[in-house]
């Protein structure tokens, strides 16, 4: 028999979620993921950039992914979400969760960057590095969407009918 212990899940993310419509979904989903395992999320503030000269933008970049790897541990599952990531689908992301589920780490981080991406460390950190769609999201419908399939992750895994 296999033992599933519950996962924690947390979010750490550059910015914050202006539109209200937006922060109401992503607290619906929140509430639904609940019912399966912990989730929580830390914003961190998006690096002020004087000018788009690259220098600036990475070093912003680099400000910003300190920030968002302060909180991981050794024993967490990093995933990043980054465009040039691999795909996958909704049931693959249900069987990296249901991995950590069963075999660990019990902790999973999802890593969300401001609007210049993740910096080289955070990726080079990640256990996996994601791409939600070849389409570029603004960041605060990126962290909708990614609600929204932890949710149905977690539908497909205990074969609930969210999911067709």
């Amino acid at each position: 028999m296999i033992t599933i212990l519950m996962v924690r899940i947390k979010l750490f993310v550059i910015g914050k979620v202006k539109e209200s419509y937006i922060r109401e979904a992503i607290a619906d989903y929140a509430k639904r993921i609940g019912s399966y395992c912990q989730i929580e999320c830390k914003e961190f503030l998006e690096s002020t950039i004087p000018d788009d000269h690259p220098a600036s933008v990475d070093g912003a970049k680099k400000n910003e992914g300190e920030k968002l790897c302060s909180g991981i541990t050794q024993q967490d599952y990093v995933i990043a979400l980054d465009r040039t990531g691999k795909t996958n689908t909704s049931e693959g992301l249900a069987d990296i969760i249901k991995s950590c589920e069963v075999n660990g780490p019990y902790q999973i981080v999802f890593l969300i960057g401001g609007p210049h991406g993740l910096s080289v460390s955070c990726k080079n950190r990640a256990d996996y590095i994601l791409s939600m769609s070849a389409m570029t999201f603004p960041h605060q419908l990126a962290r909708l969407l990614l609600y929204e399939q932890i949710y149905r992750a977690f539908t497909i895994i205990r074969g609930q009918p969210y999911h067709r």
